[in-house]
């Protein structure tokens, strides 16, 4: 049994290795990511049943990494310890461990991924920025405003109800269904 242990550990490493090395993607959760499959047809039918087995980590190639490095390792380092288990004993032990690294690892990147942070910024939160005029505006002639959002300069298309020339400070005061800012005068300088 020593030699399987051996084997899985390694192979697991090499796993891990090459993941490293060539910054692999695994998508955890057994294929089918919406784009078209090898018929050309749309991948519909893929989505759905990756859905469906999304709960299972076993579909998951980060799952056998760890399942292999520490299972192969648990088993390994008990075999060379001379555990007084039998090797039944050791073996349900190795693949506990295995099992439990591997599903801890799959959930711990699910929840770290649903947690991901949002850097797009829509109109509404726009309201009460200050910025400046690149093309002045005014009624019935769209402008463009730039604007420091989350610590990026963004330009936006921007309409007002008086003449705003270039280079003018404005202030977003709202925002319309077309995602264009309406803007006024920015007396604050």
């Amino acid at each position: 049994m020593l030699t399987a242990y051996l084997i899985a550990t390694a192979f697991g490493g090499t796993l891990l290795t090459a993941s490293m090395v060539l910054g692999g993607k695994d998508t955890d959760h057994g294929g089918g990511d919406g784009h078209a499959d090898h018929g050309g047809h749309s991948g519909d039918k893929s989505v759905a049943d990756a859905a469906a087995f999304a709960w299972l980590p076993a579909s998951s190639l980060r799952f056998w990494t760890f399942f292999l490095i520490f299972g192969g390792g648990v088993g390994t380092a008990l075999t060379l310890l001379g555990s007084p288990a039998s090797a039944v004993m050791v073996m349900i032990a190795a693949l506990v461990v295995g099992w439990g690294s591997g599903a801890g690892a799959v959930t711990a990147v699910r929840m770290l991924s649903a947690k991901a942070g949002d850097s797009s910024t829509s109109p509404a939160e726009l309201v009460g920025a200050t910025g400046q005029l690149l093309l002045g505006a005014g009624p019935g002639e769209p402008g463009k405003v730039r604007l420091d959002v989350k610590g990026r300069i963004q330009d936006f298309v921007a309409v007002s109800d008086e003449a705003l020339p270039t280079g003018e400070r404005v202030m977003v005061v709202s925002s319309q269904p077309d995602g264009r800012l309406v803007v006024t005068k920015n007396d604050e300088t």
